[in-house]
């Protein structure tokens, strides 16, 4: 089987990948730069060169394969500057469409990614594979829309929901509130609203909350 893999060469991407081409698989990995592209050639993958915002070429690689996995989603267009959030959705969505446009009456699977909070029912209760708010407040619920709409359309969507990690030391928003802890010396946390915001040590190293 041939897999076009877009986010090919980031922190999940990557091991995806090589455990594809382990299995026996043919990979094509979307690349957009000469160093991805060399790290996917070491791989074993054949490399497409492209990248997210080149809808026609998203549509070349998907056309070429017996299936795809979406991984890309272009965290470094927001860095920590949130409000950009909806702009990258909205980068996620025409990719989405343009990857699924390829697919359309083929039974070729299309596998997309979210969010594992996607899945809550009401806030406290754990996320299930069962459940989609589509109203969720949080931006990533893009995706799942996007792919809904697609799968309308008679394809082959399924959508695995990912924690928030990113590599060996980031772990998603967890990492950025850790970052701000040490820089202000404070922690704020979530309980039942009767205590202050919690002191925190100037350790580097831990944070003992008062």
């Amino acid at each position: 089987m041939k897999v076009f893999v877009t986010g090919a060469t980031g922190f999940i991407g990557y091991t995806v990948v090589r455990e594809l081409i382990n299995a026996g698989h043919q990979v094509l990995g979307l690349a957009r730069s000469e160093a991805g592209a060399q790290s996917l050639i070491a791989a074993r993958a054949e490399v497409h060169r492209g990248n997210l915002e080149d809808l026609e070429n998203l549509r070349s690689g998907a056309a070429q394969a017996d299936g795809v996995i979406h991984l890309a989603f272009d965290h470094s267009a927001f860095g920590q500057d949130f409000s950009r959030f909806a702009e990258v959705r909205e980068k996620d969505k025409r990719a989405i469409e343009a990857l699924g446009a390829a697919l359309i009456g083929s039974d070729r699977p299309l596998l997309i990614t979210s969010g594992t909070g996607m899945g809550n029912a009401a806030p406290g209760q754990p996320a299930t594979e069962d459940h989609f708010d589509a109203n969720h407040p949080n931006p990533r619920k893009g995706s799942e829309v996007a792919g809904a709409s697609v799968a309308g359309r008679e394809v082959n969507v399924s959508v695995v929901r990912l924690p928030q990690v990113h590599g060996t030391v980031k772990q998603g928003l967890i990492t950025c509130a850790v970052q701000v802890a040490r820089e202000k010396g404070v922690s704020a946390y979530i309980g039942e609203g009767r205590r202050p915001i919690s002191r925190a040590s100037r350790s580097s190293s831990s944070f003992t909350l008062a």
